[in-house]
């Protein structure tokens, strides 16, 4: 036995020098000679370890241990070797047997807690790192990894702490700044993060990772263009690189690209033709390009994938909508419900349909769900008084309501301030600053303030558009807005003398989601110009104004020069002129709001699915009763709505 002890330390000079084949050889003639020699079929396994030869490793740790079960460290390395192989219940059980024979080995704790991780039993790996660390406690691989867990646990405070303390033991840490950089962001903390991850890339310029996810963090903070170049630059080292070819679709469809995001999506699918996610992102693609049909079939797919992808089921409730399938939409909505109960997107887009179909009774309490939806445009308020539910208020007691979405919401929905007045207690009524001088007076009203301005104290508040669902009717009392008289007397005097004056409006903001199909072109309104003594008066102000200088030869529009509507306030202008026109013709924009709170007559034109406001298939408005409503019978047709709208105006001529 003395010449294999000689043989054993020989072999281990060598493995120690890095002479790997000699070494082997000698492992291999001891074992020869002695099978059962413990120490020579761990150092071997070790050797085999090292080269990555990780199957080979096993069966010789599996041996060492056999003919000694005290060694902790053969163990150990029988754990790390069967981690490699992904066999990580044996792992585990090969940690937990070195913990046993070796308490204080925190490098054991470390590894268990990666195999329980791996193995899905999140909170006991991250009670195993914690031991690590409460052994060793600046232990930095194991710091780095209890962040990575607990961000899985959710426990982003705790994930934050371990990570810093990571960045703090070795500031050059690129990957601990990376996934620091990662709870940021779950934490909403984008600024920060996007600072990390510029950290992680000055240490490692080279990660398409973090290029990637740098990417996401800018999409978040709307920074569309900076994210495209994010993701650029990580497929330029790594062009095969799938979720940054989806991310990149997605930015481009934010930037209002849509065709050079389906190439991306297309892209991504070649590379991997089960990428749920891409089918569900370029279905989003198609229904911007108004390809409905198309879109839906990837959805279909998306969720033939993928048949818990909640979000493919909202989207495609939403296009089930666009193409008029009410009931089948509701469907899609309640399966995305089903399987994410607090998926705010389904629920709001549910209320959409509900309040469209003029069931208003379900769709009023799931509309409050937009505060919590991503693609709802206002923030909430977080005040810390409560919000208002309905009842009763004491004659000290202040209510505040505030807007919340566009102009013509604000004007649509302020006619609720006098049924809540009626409550009791005050109302002070924040609006837009340029509604300020138009709603003067309002009804209801003790105190009007400008978005941004300091608020008085107040005990309760409410958003505009949830008044409805708490007041529980459509208020019918109208006009609830009035003109200056004054404005009135001096724009009868300017307007152009004609038998029948009707002001127009064809264009809202392009750059707001929302316009995307209500507004027509100009030259729409043509056939009105053509009907004997009929004059129209442009109220378009800022978008569209370009479309008055191509018109069609036989059309004619009286202008109101660079002064109308010029001062700070909104409409002052445009309500006064109303009160002097025989109608309004005009698509969905705010002026629609403000004739109707003004009891104009008004006929609007509006697309085949418009806004919930207008519900569905009838030509009048609960909203306001001197409305009529002119509807598409084809998405984009505009011809054959403004020819019924020329029929009804001859009629109405005679």
């Amino acid at each position: 036995m003395a010449g294999i002890a000689q043989e054993l330390e020989q072999a281990l000079a060598l493995h120690r020098q890095g002479k790997l084949a000699e070494a082997e050889a000698l492992y291999r003639k001891i074992i020869a000679l002695a099978p059962n020699h413990a120490d020579a079929l761990y150092f071997f396994g070790m050797l085999e370890f090292q080269r990555g030869r990780h199957d080979a490793a096993v069966p010789l740790f599996e041996r060492a241990v056999a003919h000694n079960d005290g060694n902790p460290f053969a163990y150990f390395h029988l754990g790390c070797a069967l981690q490699e192989l992904k066999r990580t219940d044996a792992a585990i059980a090969a940690y937990d047997r070195t913990i046993a024979l070796k308490p204080d080995l925190a490098e054991a704790y470390n590894n268990r807690a990666n195999a329980l991780r791996d193995a899905g039993r999140v909170d006991e790996a991250r009670a195993s790192f914690d031991c690590a660390i409460a052994l060793k406690p600046d232990f930095l691989v194991a710091l780095y990894n209890r962040g990575s867990v607990l961000r899985d646990l959710g426990r982003f405070d705790e994930a934050l702490a371990s990570l810093d303390r990571a960045v703090e033991l070795k500031p050059d840490f690129a990957e601990a700044w990376h996934n620091r950089a990662a709870v940021l962001n779950a934490m909403k903390r984008s600024d920060e993060a996007l600072e990390s991850y510029d950290r992680a890339l000055a240490l490692k310029p080279g990660s398409a990772e973090t290029l990637n996810n740098r990417g996401v963090v800018l999409a978040d903070l709307g920074r569309f263009d900076a994210a495209l170049e994010s993701y650029d630059r990580a497929l330029g080292l790594k062009p095969d690189y799938v979720e940054a070819l989806n991310n990149r679709g997605n930015a481009l469809r934010k930037l209002g690209r849509p065709d050079e995001a389906l190439d991306c999506y297309a892209r991504a699918l070649v590379l991997q033709p089960d990428h749920a996610d891409a089918f569900n992102n370029s279905g989003n693609a198609l229904r911007d390009l108004g390809r409905h049909a198309e879109a839906l079939a990837r959805y279909d797919t998306a969720i033939a994938l993928k048949p818990d992808y909640a979000e493919a089921y909202d989207n495609r409730g939403v296009v089930l909508d666009d193409l008029r399938r009410f009931d089948e939409a509701l469907a899609s909505f309640d399966r995305a419900i089903a399987i994410a109960p607090d998926y705010p997107d389904a629920y709001a887009n549910k209320s959409l349909v509900k309040l469209r179909l003029g069931d208003f009774a379900e769709g009023w309490p799931l509309y409050e769900w937009r505060w919590r939806s991503k693609n709802f445009t206002s923030n909430p308020r977080n005040f810390r008084q409560p919000l208002w539910q309905g009842q009763a208020l004491g004659s000290a007691q202040t209510i505040l309501l505030h807007a919340e979405q566009g102009l013509g919401d604000t004007i649509e929905f302020c006619r609720y301030a006098p049924l809540v007045a009626v409550r009791g207690g005050r109302v002070v009524l924040e609006v837009q600053r340029p509604l300020m001088g138009l709603l003067r007076g309002l009804a209801g009203v003790d105190t009007m303030v400008a978005a941004g301005d300091a608020l008085p104290d107040f005990d309760v508040h409410c958003p505009l558009l949830s008044l409805p669902g708490i007041i529980g009717t459509i208020p019918a009392s109208v006009p609830y807005l009035a003109a200056d008289p004054a404005r009135i007397a001096q724009w009868r005097e300017r307007l152009p003398q004609a038998d029948f004056r009707i002001g127009i409006v064809w264009q809202g903001n392009p750059a707001v989601k929302i316009d995307r199909g209500r507004s027509a072109p100009l030259a729409a309104f043509a056939p009105l110009a053509r009907v004997p003594g009929v004059r129209l008066i442009s109220l378009q102000k800022h978008h569209g104004l370009d479309q008055l200088d191509h018109l069609p030869a036989d059309m004619n529009i009286e202008t109101l020069g660079d002064d109308f509507d010029a001062g700070a306030d909104a409409f002052l202008d445009t309500a006064a002129i109303m009160m002097s026109l025989d109608l309004l013709v005009t698509t969905d924009t705010s002026i629609v709001h403000l004739a109707g709170a003004l009891n104009r007559p008004i006929w609007v034109a509006l697309q085949a699915l418009p806004y919930w406001t207008w519900m569905l298939d009838r030509e009048d408005s609960p909203w306001y009763p001197s409305m009529r409503l002119f509807r598409q019978t084809q998405a984009g047709d505009w011809t054959g709505v403004f020819e019924r709208i020329t029929r009804e105006l001859v009629r109405l001529r005679r």
